[in-house]
């Protein structure tokens, strides 16, 4: 049996309820902005934007998501939020190496 770790998890949250949102949208719900974000969630994505423009990537690993995440509980709008600010500059997180 596979086992999964707390960051799977989290992000297994994220994609349950983005996929439930799919089905049933909620039209009054915006995902906040860059400077909506917490002061340690914006620079995390600075931090992200920054490797992937320094590396000329348009993918980054969840290693480099979590590498990134302030030293508290991120919660799922957080990521949520984290990704859909990314994916507005192009940039995707995925499993295994960048390269």
């Amino acid at each position: 049996m596979e086992q999964h770790d707390d960051a799977y998890d989290r992000r297994q949250v994220i994609i349950d309820r983005m996929l439930a949102e799919a089905l049933h949208p909620v039209d009054d719900y915006r995902l906040p902005s860059h400077d909506a974000l917490p002061e340690d969630m914006r620079k995390a994505v600075d931090q992200l934007l920054a490797k992937a423009e320094a590396q000329r990537m348009r993918r980054l690993t969840y290693e480099d998501l979590e590498e990134a995440l302030p030293p508290r509980d991120v919660t799922s709008e957080d990521l949520e939020a984290i990704f859909w600010i990314l994916s507005e500059h192009g940039i995707a997180i995925e499993d295994g190496d960048a390269a």
